[in-house]
């Protein structure tokens, strides 16, 4: 199974374990901005991969930024492998001269591509730790006693180094060495445990999920709390939000807030209901109406509460990070004439 579908089915997987773990609370996807400004560069070529993971490395990278969507749409454009090929061919490099931010320069050039991925893989051999672990045995007839189990701790290690090449300026613009680790543990008296390979998937898709955290916008599921408190609410009322509290805490919020904002029209003065419908709008990804909501409830508060300033502070850094992903990229043949002038 490839890095990128062990990725998917992990961020698919991850709602579900937050509902599972937590009451009263919602796991909201929220949307960040690339950490560093290798997202500005959208049409790109990934260029081999060297190290004894490379090969396998070159098609995931370029999988995994042909994976990435924002507003519906692909957010990079990526040159076409054949005619990429058929340009290393064409300029007879071989596969060492294509670290040559030069040579990547006139690859970049010949495809129409604004910059260029390459780096390395590396797969380092799986550690073996052993320890044992206390047993007591009781044979029937006998006493009992107490030996000693060996234990097996297995490490796998990805090391990702992907490198960005500016076509204009043939330069290095981003560069940086991912460590994915995945580790098992079994005593000789369990069950078996995950098999070498498969932890060497999981340390690359760790690997690769830091790497596209630094150069694609990236999304991850935070938890969102929400009220529930009866206090002003009538008792005739009660029952009912109890009820939306279960349709909340099984993700049915199309129930839950048309429930709270029926109860808010009779109950103005309840914290919970006020609360909620902010986190209505939190959970639908309108987060200027949440805030305007989250600032009303904060008005209404004779002192401090934890739940309202975190959610203050979640939902703002959630407008920053949307502000962040509108701004037009800059042009990357501009910076590079700004560059040159100074």
């Amino acid at each position: 199974m490839g890095v990128t579908k062990i990725a998917r089915m992990l961020a698919l997987i991850a709602p579900l374990v937050l509902v599972g773990c937590a009451s009263n609370t919602a796991p909201v996807s929220m949307q960040f901005a690339a950490k560093t400004d290798a997202a500005k560069y959208h049409r790109v070529a990934v260029l081999p991969f060297d190290g004894d993971g490379g090969a396998k490395a070159t098609i995931d990278f370029e999988s995994m930024l042909a994976s990435v969507r924002y507003e519906q749409k692909p957010y990079f454009t990526i040159v076409d492998r054949t005619q990429l090929l058929n340009v290393i061919g064409e300029l007879a490099l071989q596969h060492s001269g294509l670290v040559d931010p030069r040579s990547a320069s006139k690859i970049g050039r010949l495809t129409g591509a604004e910059a260029l991925y390459g780096g390395s893989a590396i797969i380092s051999p799986v550690a073996y730790k052993y320890s044992t672990e206390p047993r007591t045995v009781c044979p029937k007839d006998r006493k009992c006693y107490t030996t000693q189990i060996r234990c097996t701790t297995k490490t796998a290690r990805f090391e990702l180094t992907p490198r960005l090449v500016e076509v204009a300026r043939g330069t290095v613009v981003y560069s940086d060495t991912k460590i994915g680790l995945a580790s098992s543990y079994r005593c000789d008296d369990q069950a078996t445990d995950d098999p070498e390979q498969v932890l060497v998937t999981k340390a690359a898709a760790n690997a690769f999920q830091q790497a596209r955290e630094d150069v694609a916008p990236y999304e991850k599921n935070v938890l969102v709390k929400f009220q529930s408190s009866t206090d002003g609410i009538n008792p005739q009322s009660v029952e009912i939000f109890k009820g939306s509290l279960e349709f909340a805490n099984a993700g049915r919020f199309d129930r839950a807030c048309t429930q709270w904002a029926d109860l808010a029209r009779a109950n103005p003065s309840s914290f919970a209901l006020q609360y909620n419908l902010a986190v209505c709008d939190e959970v639908s990804g309108r987060l200027d109406a949440a805030l305007v909501k989250y600032q009303q409830v904060d008005a209404a508060l004779t002192k401090p509460d934890a739940d309202v300033n975190a959610a203050l502070v979640r939902v703002r850094s959630g407008i920053a990070e949307q502000e962040k992903l509108k701004k037009k990229p800059s042009d990357p043949r501009s910076s590079a004439s700004q560059a040159t002038r100074r």
